[in-house]
């Protein structure tokens, strides 16, 4: 929930309670997790350098070993791909984080940034599910967005959930919400972890609001899908000694707590309220709000195209989850890095193989990138490759998996352009870095491009340094 005010306003008015977490199960938000260890790190993670993984992994064992002292048991869930109703808001963000990755890049290693300013490193997520994996914790990837399988894992299970998405302040968690911000995880004494749990009954006592409203709230307060532009009406009518921010949502927590419920149904009250907030501020109602309001009454599971074999390995995190955007929607989002941006995106190095990879996974049919091109995000019409062979009907997504050994090797050579006949006398560890190397020599040889030639670099710089590599 984008009210970045929302947990200022709980914490001022003191509408949690100080718990002591132990001996229990928790449902963890694992975008939440990585990204929170990562940037709030001491000392600070790299972000200008392509990444501390050997760090973040220090970070992440750390966490998860103080929860098993604790005898707490987690259970992770992580975002898959997120529903085409957030396009827009999501291309919105890719454009602030393209901003934020141009300044990291620009500031000196000493420098200061602007408070806010991250950018997480590009295989974050895949070195975290690794050490889920690795340490036996247990994990799902979600088709779509984590928040209903969240919710609903938290009621089955009743136990909190952890995290710092404010949509939580919102869902009905029947055991409560622990904000990452408050779970003071490092200062664990006797086996307990000092935090501070939220629960929506409290915030509706307080504010004299009708739980069935909370949806409402969320939807003209601003989420990811609506926002009431009510210039300043509500701020003006509400008592709040806070700044302009809170006093806008104290004044609509006002307006819908007055708003005459007698005899309705929950349904009916949020359509009532719903109403009369627009009216108040002569908006005129339209599908938005309804959508905003059952995303938080009815959260559902993302249902996707993908074939039963792919959604099972998305879920054990052996595949991606750009798959499923890729499927469903033709389209993936190239997230920034931070980088030269003298130069062209260094996404355009992988660009065939790209194209393969989408040829696999529609069968041929166009997709849509969203890159940067110089210091804006354009939106590229990328036709994919299907593999050429005579076995094509093995080639068919549903089918892929059971594609015999041979026929992988060939689209592998195909696509990387070599012939995995000539690494025999190469150490396995070393035969995908061998390929991709002749891949982008070959490219070299036809268009000696910037970005080409830096992945090069860095590759042959990674034979030279790895402890396991030659030299």
């Amino acid at each position: 929930m984008e009210v970045s005010t929302l947990k200022k306003m709980i914490d001022d008015l003191c509408l949690h309670e100080d718990v002591h977490v132990g001996k229990t199960s928790l449902i963890i938000d694992g975008n939440a997790l990585y990204y929170f260890l990562y940037y709030t790190s001491d000392p600070k993670l790299d972000q200008r350098c392509g990444g501390d993984y050997p760090g973040f992994k220090h970070k992440v064992c750390n966490f998860f070993k103080t929860l098993q002292d604790c005898e707490v048991n987690p259970y992770v869930i992580l975002d898959g791909g997120s529903h085409t109703e957030k396009h827009e808001k999501n291309v919105s963000r890719l454009k602030y984080k393209l901003k934020k990755a141009k300044t990291i890049a620009e500031t000196e290693p000493d420098g200061t940034l602007p408070e806010g300013y991250n950018v997480l490193p590009p295989l974050v997520k895949d070195v975290f599910i690794e050490i889920l994996r690795e340490k036996g914790i247990e994990f799902k990837v979600c088709l779509g967005e984590a928040d209903p399988e969240v919710v609903s894992e938290a009621n089955q299970k009743q136990c909190a959930v952890l995290s710092i998405d404010k949509d939580f302040y919102i869902f009905d968690v029947h055991k409560g919400f622990l904000n990452l911000h408050n779970f003071e995880w490092k200062k664990e004494e006797d086996g307990k972890i000092p935090a501070k749990i939220y629960t929506r009954s409290k915030f509706c006592q307080h504010f004299k609001l009708d739980p069935a409203l909370m949806s409402v709230f969320a939807s003209i307060a601003g989420n990811d899908y609506s926002r009431l532009e009510d210039n300043g009406a509500f701020a003006k009518e509400s008592s709040s000694p806070g700044e302009y921010s809170i006093k806008r949502l104290d004044g609509m927590l006002g307006f819908l707590s007055k708003v005459n419920l007698d005899g309705l149904d929950d349904s009916q009250k949020r359509e009532r309220a719903l109403s009369e907030a627009l009216n108040h501020v002569g908006k005129k109602e339209n599908q938005t709000f309804k959508l905003a309001i059952k995303k938080y009454v009815k959260p559902e599971k993302t249902s996707s195209k993908l074939p039963p074999w792919v959604c099972e390995k998305v879920e054990r995190g052996e595949l991606t989850s750009f798959t499923t955007s890729v499927v469903d929607q033709k389209t993936i989002l190239l997230t920034p890095l931070v980088e030269d941006f003298s130069q062209r995106s260094s996404y355009k190095a992988a660009y065939r193989i790209r194209q393969y990879f989408y040829g696999l996974l529609t069968g041929g049919e166009m997709c849509t990138e969203y890159d940067r091109d110089g210091e804006e995000i354009k939106d590229y019409r990328v036709p994919s490759i299907l593999p050429s062979s005579d076995e094509q009907k093995q080639l068919k997504l549903q089918r892929l998996h059971k594609a015999p050994e041979g026929l992988r090797r060939r689209v592998f050579e195909q696509a990387l352009q070599v012939q995995t006949s000539d690494l025999e006398n190469i150490p396995d560890q070393l035969k995908l870095p061998v390929c991709v190397t002749v891949f982008w020599f070959k490219k070299l040889q036809h268009h000696s491009k910037p970005e080409t030639v830096n992945c090069l670099h860095a590759l042959l710089l990674w034979f030279v340094c790895e402890p396991d590599g030659p030299g």
